[in-house]
């Protein structure tokens, strides 16, 4: 299980997308790979229909189509069609599963379930998934979640996941990405895997405060006590996240110790345990150079001694606390209550009206 990174986001509760409100979600995927060329075809028994510039290609099971950049635009071939547009927009025709895979030569595929849209930008293809929103729900759960997590950790995560679906909207092209920048979204689970069970099981749940969605957080470990906003050097906006001891993260989080070089320019004066902090030294040195946020500093001659235990920023749900807590027979919404002080559980549409 990677740590989520906090970065620079806006905490403030914001309104809820559009596609969001409709049951949909748009996730713009493998942008990591920044790339200039993306290979697209049916899953099996289906046809891909993509369209370019008002033209159409069918592409049936066992054919691809590639895209590339050009000139600015997304070139489209398959077979000896070619089209070319500013945007390939990809839907399965009706009758067939709903699901198509989507690779970067060479590096990666995937298989995903929605239609697809892919434009040019800065010059590199921007491939964004139009998906159900439960369906987004269950697979970030089974991207961030630990293999065997208990029923009732992972129904937490699957409410916090949706909350943030719901509240936050992070990019200008599409609403989230497939990174930790956002959430991990990996290919769907399987319908009777714990991950689709959970988002199931609490369809529409969302966290409120003060009648708005919570944009909820969540990190690895939290090393034994949660942060606030505030503990890790943000202003709090709505939701100020509270920070709560927690002890099975205390006698369970991984603990680890990290040396770094004054001579790398590492700055202790400014911000020492804030995560903007964290994240300027695990972007220079490597991610894995500080894991966690709860940590202490030693200065010694021209070495400096971090250790620490957990992993990631530690605001909002802690999932190895979690896990704990599931495990020791409490349920979904006794871990989102304590994780959460002061939050309600309400249904989306509700929340979404309310003022």
């Amino acid at each position: 299980m990677l740590a989520r990174r906090l970065g620079f986001f806006l905490l403030a509760s914001l309104s809820i997308a559009a596609s969001s409100f409709a049951g949909t979600v748009r996730i713009g995927v493998l942008s990591l790979f920044h790339p200039t060329e993306l290979t697209v075809g049916p899953a099996s028994q289906s046809v891909l229909v993509l369209e370019v510039a008002h033209r159409r290609i069918a592409v049936r099971e066992g054919s691809d189509a590639r895209l590339r950049v050009a000139d600015g635009r997304v070139e489209c071939r398959s077979g000896e069609f070619v089209l070319i547009g500013s945007m390939v927009r990809g839907e399965i025709q009706p009758g067939g599963p709903a699901a198509f895979t989507l690779s970067v030569p060479g590096r990666i595929s995937r298989e995903y379930q929605g239609s697809l849209e892919v434009s040019v930008r800065d010059g590199v293809l921007v491939p964004v998934v139009v998906m159900d929103l439960e369906l987004a729900v269950a697979s970030a759960v089974a991207a961030e979640s630990s293999p065997g997590a208990p029923p009732e950790a992972l129904k937490a995560q699957a409410v916090a996941t949706r909350s943030y679906y719901f509240a936050a909207h992070r990019h200008t092209a599409f609403g989230f990405c497939d990174a930790t920048h956002c959430q991990f979204l990996r290919e769907p689970p399987g319908a009777t895997s714990p991950a689709m069970i959970a988002a199931a099981s609490t369809r529409g749940m969302v966290l409120t405060y003060r009648g708005k969605i919570v944009p909820a957080l969540f990190s690895a470990s939290c090393g034994g006590r949660t942060r606030s906003l505030r503990d890790a050097g943000m202003a709090p906006q709505g939701y100020p996240y509270y920070s709560v001891a927690c002890e099975y993260c205390l006698h369970h989080a991984p603990r680890w110790k990290t040396t770094l070089s004054l001579e790398n320019d590492v700055d202790i004066q400014s911000g020492p345990g804030t995560e903007a902090w964290r994240l300027r030294i695990d972007r220079k040195l490597g991610w894995s150079a500080i894991p966690g946020n709860h940590y202490q500093l030693n200065a010694q001659g021209d070495a400096l001694i971090i250790q620490g235990s957990g992993q990631g920023h530690g605001v909002g749900l802690c999932q190895l606390g979690s896990a704990g807590m599931a495990a020791e027979g409490k349920a979904f919404q006794d871990i989102l209550n304590y994780y959460f002080p002061n939050t309600s559980l309400a249904d989306a549409a509700d929340a979404e009206s309310s003022p």
